[in-house]
Order: C-alpha cells, then sequence, then structure tokens
C-alpha cells in the first residue's frame, strides 16, 4: 500500500513543474474531445494551469501551493483529488523529495495520448465510452479518424545521404544536456505488479505459449485487459489459448477481442461498467462505521484531539484556544471535537482563534450535546447551501438570525468549501479526511 504523500500538502508547501513540452493544438484537441468527458472540467483546468503558468517561469522554479488555491479559488482538499484523478489517468506523475526537512513536490507533466493510442487502449476507450454512451462515443471517433494511405503506392523518398553531404570537423562534439521534448502518456496509470505473471507462466506450463511472446507491450495490455474485465490468472490462460499463435506470437487485437468475449460470456454484461472510485455509493456498513468515528469524539478528550491533529506540537495559542472553549462555554467534549477538526480541515489545517470561538458560541446557543448533533449541523448547513446554489433557497422564519460561522462573507478568514448534498461523509473529501486521520492517529 502506498504512502499517502498528499497528507504533507500545505499552502506553504512548494511544488515544482518539469514540463519539457509544451501543448499543441493537437494536444488541446484530445483533450478537449478525450480526456474532458473522463476527468469533467475541473481537473482538466487544473492540468491546463500547471501547464500555461509555468511558461511565465524560469525551468524548475520553486512555487507554493498556495498559487494553485488562488489561481484556482479552490481548497488544497480539492486539488489533491484532482491529481489523484490526473495521476491515475497518466497526465501527471508525482514526485517527492527525499530530503529531510524538504517538502516539496515535483510534478512532471505528461502530454495526452493520441487519438489513436487512446481509443486503441482498452481502459481509456472503455471508461469513454461508459461515461459518454455508445452514440457520442462513435461520434467521437469519426471526427478523429484519419484515412489510411492509399493502396497501390510506392514509398520513393530519399535518403539522407543522398540529399546531404557530411563534412568532417574536429570541434564537434554531440551535447550531453537534456532538452525540450515531448514525453508522452502512455494512458491510465498501472503497475505489472498489478497483476501476478508467475501464477499465469505456471498455469501455461505444456502450451504451445511461450515465455518469450510476453514483451513488455504484451504484458502492460494483460495488466489493462486483467483490471478492466476482471480476470485472474486461470482466466487469461484461457484467453490467451486463443490469441495466441505458436511461431507468430501472442495477436494483441485479438487478445482484446478474446478478454471482452470472456467477459460477456462470465458476466452476462456487454461490457464492465467503469466508474470513479469517489463515485461508489456508500453503503449501509460505511455510513455505520462513519458514525462509529462520529460517537468515539465523544469519549476524547478535546485536548489529546488536538494533540493527533497538531501531530503532537500545537502552539501555545492552539492549547489557549482550547482551555478557553472548554472554561468558557458548555460544550460537551465530542461537540468541541467536531468543532476542531471541522475548522481544521476548512482551514487547511489551522485553527484561527476569533473565528473558531464564533463558532464555538453559536454551537452552545443552538444547544448541541453530542458530537452528533454537531456533526449532522454541518450536514444540514451544507445541504441547506447546496438548494440555494440550485435556485431554491431554504426558508428562513421571521427573525431568525443567520449564525456568523455559516456567513461566508464575514468568516474573511475561512477558505470556500464547496458544500455537498449528500448524507454520507464518503463523499466529501473535508470529512472524509477528517475520519481517515482519526483513524491513523
Amino acid at each position: 500500500m502506498k504512502m499517502n504523500f498528499n497528507d504533507r500538502l500545505k499552502p506553504n508547501t512548494e511544488f515544482i513543474v518539469y514540463a519539457p513540452m509544451r501543448l499543441s493544438a493537437d494536444h488541446h484537441e484530445v483533450l478537449n474531445q478525450l480526456y474532458l468527458p473522463v476527468l469533467q472540467s475541473d481537473t482538466l483546468m487544473a492540468y491546463l494551469y500547471l501547464h500555461e503558468s509555468t511558461a511565465h517561469y524560469k525551468p524548475l522554479t520553486h512555487r507554493f501551493h498556495k498559487e494553485i488555491m488562488d489561481a484556482l479559488s479552490i481548497p488544497l482538499s480539492a486539488f489533491s483529488d484532482m491529481l489523484e484523478k490526473l495521476e491515475g489517468i497518466g497526465l501527471i506523475r508525482t514526485y517527492v523529495s527525499n530530503k529531510d526537512h524538504d517538502d516539496l513536490f515535483v510534478y512532471e507533466l505528461l502530454s495526452p495520448m493520441s487519438a489513436e493510442a487512446f481509443f486503441k487502449d482498452p481502459m481509456m476507450s472503455m471508461y469513454l465510452h461508459g461515461r459518454i454512451g455508445s452514440e457520442q462515443y462513435k461520434e467521437k471517433r469519426s471526427r478523429l479518424s484519419y484515412p489510411a494511405l492509399p493502396d497501390e503506392i510506392s514509398d520513393v523518398t530519399r535518403k539522407f545521404t543522398e540529399v546531404f553531404r557530411h563534412n568532417e570537423t574536429d570541434e564537434f562534439e554531440l551535447p550531453s544536456e537534456d532538452f525540450k521534448r515531448d514525453v508522452q502518456s502512455t494512458g491510465a496509470n498501472v503497475d505489472m505488479d498489478d497483476f501476478d505473471f508467475d501464477v499465469l507462466y505456471t498455469h501455461l506450463k505444456g502450451t504451445k505459449i511461450d515465455k518469450k511472446f510476453f514483451n513488455r507491450d504484451v504484458r502492460m495490455l494483460i495488466v489493462k485487459l486483467s483490471v478492466l474485465f476482471n480476470l485472474n490468472a486461470y482466466d487469461m490462460k484461457m484467453i490467451l489459448l486463443n490469441s495466441t499463435n505458436q511461431y507468430r506470437g501472442i495477436d494483441k487485437e485479438k487478445l482484446k477481442y478474446e478478454a471482452r468475449s470472456y467477459y460477456q460470456k462470465e458476466y452476462n454484461k456487454p461490457m464492465p461498467a467503469l466508474t470513479s472510485v469517489r463515485q461508489k455509493e456508500p453503503d449501509t456498513e460505511e455510513h455505520a462505521d462513519e458514525m462509529g468515528y462520529i460517537t468515539s469524539l465523544n469519549g476524547i478528550s478535546p485536548v489529546d484531539r488536538l494533540n493527533d491533529l497538531k501531530s503532537f506540537s500545537p502552539s501555545d495559542t492552539d492549547l489557549k484556544l482550547v482551555t478557553d472553549i472548554i472554561a468558557n462555554t458548555t460544550l460537551e467534549n465530542g461537540v468541541i471535537n467536531v468543532l476542531l477538526e471541522y475548522v481544521f480541515q476548512i482551514q487547511e489545517g489551522e485553527l484561527p482563534v476569533p473565528y473558531t470561538m464564533k463558532i464555538a458560541r453559536d454551537w452552545q446557543k443552538a444547544g448541541y450535546q453530542s458530537a452528533e448533533e454537531a456533526y449532522q449541523s454541518i450536514i444540514d448547513y451544507r445541504k441547506e447551501q447546496e438548494k440555494r446554489k440550485r435556485g431554491k433557497p431554504g426558508r428562513v422564519r421571521d427573525g431568525e438570525k443567520k449564525p456568523y460561522w455559516m456567513d461566508k462573507e464575514k468568516a474573511k478568514d475561512a477558505e470556500p468549501v464547496n458544500y455537498s448534498s449528500q448524507k454520507t461523509a464518503k463523499d466529501d473529501p473535508e470529512l472524509q479526511k477528517m475520519i481517515d486521520e482519526f483513524r491513523k492517529n
């Protein structure tokens, strides 16, 4: 399991963009036609911003993530989600510095696949098909297609040596520097380790399929097909038997066809439906687990929770803030813990004293007695905000005043939050991150 390096992201964390090429008109066409339906506009905008903004800096200039937050008007949690999608689809590689006390991210930008490579990649084309449907898929494929060379023609192109003469010189040396170049994406980010080839080779003993047929391209295709169609080593053996010639090796196009046919036969479905992991609907057990976490906050000291949030290095101001809330309000421990984590998330790891105290006083007036009640108030508020965005403002009773902490105009220190109308925290990055961080601590 990979470490979640995005936990190190802070507004003042430095980053470098490594982009040895510029996007061309063809790149933009492929991004708009093929990648946009898969990534959605906000994620693609983050990719384009990293590309275009880098042109205004010298190569490998150190920059701060606060710049991204300000330019795109998003919190870091939203950028982290976008980054995951861009990594998964193969448009960005992310590196972190191995030096001690050096918080530095390096984002290597890869150019998009060509239209031909995209449509012939089983994972990318299948994902696009699932997002836009057969009709639009066919339209895009037709729009981006290009006819083959005419038949019955002969190549009469002249060679270099037929046109140019070579003059020897003692002064010339081949350059050793790195130059601008097009580093192209290879598609969905999968690893060879995602499929157990040792087990497959064991299954293939005694068959006509020689191990030498498995070059890197074939192995990568097998990995993608196994992920796409949920195939194990035995399934792949049966598919390979129908797509391999003992003299010519493995036919990659037939391998794709046989894998799709095998899936349709085994699962009685025409195509697998690929969706984003974050789009998965939360089930009852997941919701119960989330609420179990919220309930557990009732039995934790706010000082202990503050230590967990601040990695056992809270500032004197943080400690004084928690002490003041305990001493000057009647809030229970669970309510205070939800308050601390809520502010900690929307303020990107900070606990502004005036802002936090205002919420504490409003929650005290509201009479929240438990972590569950405080948590539900956040969910209800986000649902109300979502209705207002859709043009259906919630009804306010005469004389009712909106609490200070809900007024984004007055809460100047608060980062804008993308509120959601969903009932659980599973698909809410802010609240889910709060849950994940608690479990780690």
